[in-house]
């Protein structure tokens, strides 16, 4: 009788194991979909970059400049001098995002082109899933700027020159 108690326990115990291996399979397809959304082409808040947010083989998220106003301009405020005659096409400016849930990212940096400083960096979905805002911080994410950048749906990655250029 006792031997029949430790099998039934032992059975119960894988049973439950199971379910909550796949109740955590559920709930991590679930955060996977939210976290896709993402995925894609980003219009800059200046509206002279386009930035490609892609998913890492490690699962992290990145943004690379895929398109801009400005195809032949170079990192000339890059604190590595040696880099400064690079094109900025093609860099990856945003890096190693981690997804936290609730169309929140964090624990990544960002790379700001304008003034050759790379901060922390958390981003955040609105409006359906159209907008996202960029922040990027020093230390704590109250020292630091917001931008929004817009879901980019135009089939050119060459934008017009902005005023003033």
């Amino acid at each position: 009788m006792e031997w029949m108690r430790r099998v039934l326990s032992v059975a119960a115990l894988g049973l439950m194991a199971a379910y909550g291996v796949h109740a955590a399979d559920v709930t991590r397809s679930a955060g996977d979909a939210q976290a896709t959304q993402i995925l894609g082409n980003w219009l800059t808040q200046k509206r002279d970059g386009i930035i490609r947010i892609s998913r890492t083989s490690e699962g992290l998220y990145q943004g690379q400049i895929v398109g801009g106003d400005d195809p032949q301009r170079t990192d000339t405020h890059n604190p590595d001098p040696n880099l400064r005659e690079r094109r900025l096409l093609g860099q990856v400016i945003l890096q190693d995002m981690q997804y936290d849930g609730a169309g929140r990212w964090s624990a990544g940096t960002i790379y700001d082109p304008d003034t050759g400083h790379t901060y922390r960096c958390r981003l955040q979905l609105r409006a359906g899933a159209d907008r996202l805002t960029v922040r990027g911080f020093l230390g704590v994410a109250l020292l630091g700027r917001s931008q929004t950048w817009t879901r980019y749906r135009g089939s050119s990655l060459q934008l017009p020159p902005a005023a003033g250029h």
